[in-house]
């Protein structure tokens, strides 16, 4: 099976004549769904009066050569229909607009003449028009034709595919009088970047045997290709014939356990991070993951052409582990093979999943001992960032160019090598930033509840470990109640303490007047409101002492018995208060950013 597959763009189409064969299913795009999707998707990618535009990809289409030189479509016929009814549209904007002043009159009448020989080709010899596309199935009644050439339909004749095309075509005029409204040049521009920079996919197999074949196994849901159905395209192109149902079987696989993951998660997106972890060399976009990949860099790196099921079978392998490292990241309690990465979900919140890039970028059979320190390490990098408030995008590429030395560790010691040289420097950079600003951050600053129950929870942890303390498990830190000690309803507020208006406000959500309660006791507490006296906050300190957890507990100078070991490391890291107000609630914070620090450091 041969196949070719080239980028095209709109204004690249003026090179094919397509035939939409008779066996195709007509028209069914809605103007209100599909249609202005397809229009606000360009759209958002179009920036008016840019000079240099990103390109948008927009699909794939499967096409056969025939003998007459023209091409039947075996695949998005839906698309290449809404490119020639909107490159119609476009024609009747451009037809009607009055321009007398160049240099927009001569870009005006260059557009046209571009959008005409994309719409068909006028034979001399014949005096007759040739379209760009045809359509042969019965729905159809030639509808699309008299639109292209612009001459007369007959009214009566309508089907469920030409009222489609109707309402396609008008939803297009107004899309393109909301660009004109604001602009001549905004339309113009918009129209040029329709033709210049929105992209396709051609796929060109050297039969229709083998184009249907494509078809069926790579659509069988009967929706438009993305980059995740194109690579098996390419599998297929490139695997023998006793291979199919090997690929098609595992391909299969490979979409059953990410969606299994939950519906949030995409099989593009886990190839996206497959190829950025395993074999692409920096940040690479969903929409860009196609071209790279019929590149020459792309096949060359990922041999795909080659040795297709083998490739597949690592697509496979990755697959089960992404899973395995999804769940962990959205587990409650700490996952049984991966707990590091089910603190990075806490931390960075669920949806987050760049650090798939890193721990991905491991080699397959790597010990889950590795794996889970490397986690450990990118926990304490992320607790940063999300305290710092460091931006995804800003780390993304530090992220994409690590993943390159992470694939080439096999052991320990190799690990240990890029935790020493790369990030280390990122953890004490990111170390500095928190302890300049973590005076003054507030719970709005470590939002979710869940995240700042989890470091709290994780603080609580560190201490228990340090006496020999029971330990507890995640879950039982989400279920406690997040307490503001300086209460958040308080009334009689001391004037002195708090002269200005914000004043009240801002000390109660700081970070150090938060801790961890269990529910019966908070409720407890909800008459200790009145800050007249010094009384609220002594009967909180002795509802705290009725709590399990110890950062709480610890607010009242408390010793505990015989334990020797426990008092030390209070009287040591942890500090009691006799009163509550701005000043000890900056000092609690000092002394959680000091337990901070010896909680999320760098493990080797």
């Amino acid at each position: 099976m041969e196949i070719k597959a080239e980028v095209k763009s709109i204004e690249n189409l003026k090179d094919f004549f397509f035939i939409v064969p008779d066996y195709q299913r007509e028209y069914v795009w809605k103007a209100d769904e599909h249609v202005t999707r397809f229009l606000q998707d360009i759209s958002n990618e179009f920036k008016p009066n840019v000079p240099k535009q990103s390109n948008y990809f927009i699909g794939s289409t499967i096409i056969v050569k025939r003998t007459d030189g023209k091409y039947d479509v075996v695949d998005g016929q839906q698309r290449l229909t809404t490119i020639v009814i909107s490159l119609c549209a476009i024609r009747s904007s451009l037809q009607k607009l009055n321009i007398e002043a160049n240099p927009q009159k001569i870009i005006k009448e260059e557009l046209l003449k571009i959008v005409k020989e994309l719409l068909y080709k006028f034979d001399i010899s014949s005096l007759k028009y040739t379209t760009r596309l045809f359509l042969q199935y019965e729905e159809s009644k030639n509808y699309l034709e008299a639109l292209i050439t612009e001459t007369e339909f007959e009214d009566s004749i309508t089907t469920p595919s030409i009222k489609k095309m109707q309402d396609a075509f008008t939803t297009v005029l107004g899309f393109l009088e909301d660009f004109e409204k604001d602009s001549i040049t905004t339309l113009i521009g918009f129209v040029s970047y329709f033709l210049t920079n929105v992209e396709m996919v051609i796929i060109m197999p050297d039969n229709i045997g083998s184009a249907l074949k494509i078809f069926e196994t790579i659509n069988e849901r009967g929706v438009g290709l993305n980059a995740m159905d194109l690579l098996k395209n390419l599998l297929f192109s490139n695997a023998n014939s006793t291979d199919f149902e090997t690929i098609k079987k595992t391909w299969k696989e490979i979409l059953e356990t990410i969606r299994a993951c939950g519906k949030e998660e995409k099989p593009l997106r886990f190839l996206r991070y497959f190829l950025m972890a395993r074999y692409h060399d920096g940040i690479l976009r969903e929409d860009d993951i196609y071209k790279w990949m019929i590149s020459d860099e792309g096949k060359s790196k990922v041999n795909y052409s080659s040795k297709p099921v083998v490739f597949s079978e690592e697509l496979k392998a990755a697959a089960k582990k992404y899973a395995a490292f999804i769940k962990a990241t959205h587990a409650t309690d700490a996952d049984d093979l991966y707990p590091p990465i089910t603190g990075i979900g806490y931390l960075s919140k669920k949806t987050s999943r760049q650090h798939l890039v890193l721990l991905m970028a491991l080699k397959e059979k790597i010990d889950n001992a590795i794996i889970n320190r490397l986690a450990s390490n990118i926990e304490s990098l992320v607790f940063y960032y999300s305290v710092n408030r460091t931006l995804t995008k800003s780390y993304e590429e530090k992220f994409a160019n690590w993943a390159i030395k992470l694939r080439a560790v096999n052991t320990s010691e190799q690990l240990n090598v890029f935790l020493e040289e790369d990030l280390k420097k990122e953890l004490t950079e990111q170390q500095a930033k928190f302890n300049a600003q973590f005076a003054t951050k507030s719970q709005s600053d470590l939002n979710p509840q869940y995240r700042i129950k989890y470091i709290l929870g994780k603080l609580e942890e560190y201490i228990r470990n340090k006496v020999n303390f029971p330990s507890a498990n995640y879950a039982f830190y989400q279920s406690l109640q997040l307490e503001h000690i300086l209460p958040q309803a308080g009334i009689n507020i001391p004037s002195e303490q708090y002269p200005q208006v914000f004043d009240y406000a801002n000390t109660v959500y700081r970070f150090g007047n938060l801790t961890l309660l269990e529910a019966p006791i908070n409720q407890s507490l909800n008459f200790y409101n009145d800050l007249s006296s010094d009384e609220w906050f002594n009967g909180k300190k002795n509802a705290y002492l009725n709590s399990n957890v110890i950062i709480t507990r610890t607010f009242s100078d408390v010793k505990i018995g015989e334990q020797t070991q426990f008092n030390g490391f209070a009287s040591a890291r942890l500090k009691p208060f006799n009163e509550w107000n701005m000043t000890t609630i900056a000092e609690r914070q000092e002394v959680i950013r000091k337990l901070a620090l010896e909680v999320w450091k760098m493990e080797v």
